[in-house]
């Protein structure tokens, strides 16, 4: 376990947040009807099965999950090279802006992944935890709490 890095950021980025990666590659690929529902929020009626190139692309993503998941948990757990942390962790910033980003206009507004007052339970487990990685991402890469 890397003794320099603090003991929040290694709980999310080495425990909690790999589980909700390969969690959500779960949705995504066996149950994609929930997970898009869970995405789209209020956006998304999810009464009918999403077309089968709507399935394709969930279980590419599901795949995209399951590598950055695993990547983070066994990679970050098997190094004491903070530089080796910071390139993945960078690498995993990308992602979320990416990720965040994919998001716009989902919710019935432009910005409602950026409007935490307007989430329900299911926002609040799909953009909240996107945004709490990319905050301790950031506070990460710029040494905070070092």
């Amino acid at each position: 376990m890397p003794a320099n890095i603090p003991v929040a950021y290694r709980l999310w980025f080495q425990y909690i947040e790999p589980l909700t990666a390969i969690s959500g590659a779960y949705l995504a690929y066996f149950r994609p009807i929930t997970y898009l529902r869970m995405t789209n929020a209020p956006s998304f009626a999810g009464t009918v099965a999403p077309p089968e190139l709507a399935i394709f692309v969930l279980k590419q993503l599901a795949a995209g999950f399951v590598f950055l998941g695993l990547a983070e948990a066994l990679v970050l757990h098997s190094t004491n090279d903070l530089k080796v942390y910071k390139a993945l962790v960078f690498a995993m910033f990308a992602c979320d802006i990416v990720y965040l980003s994919s998001m716009r206009g989902l919710g019935g507004s432009a910005w409602y992944w950026a409007q935490p007052w307007l989430w329900d339970s299911t926002g609040w487990g799909n953009f909240g935890t996107a945004w709490i990685g990319l905050i301790l991402r950031t506070l990460f890469l710029y040494g905070v709490g070092f």
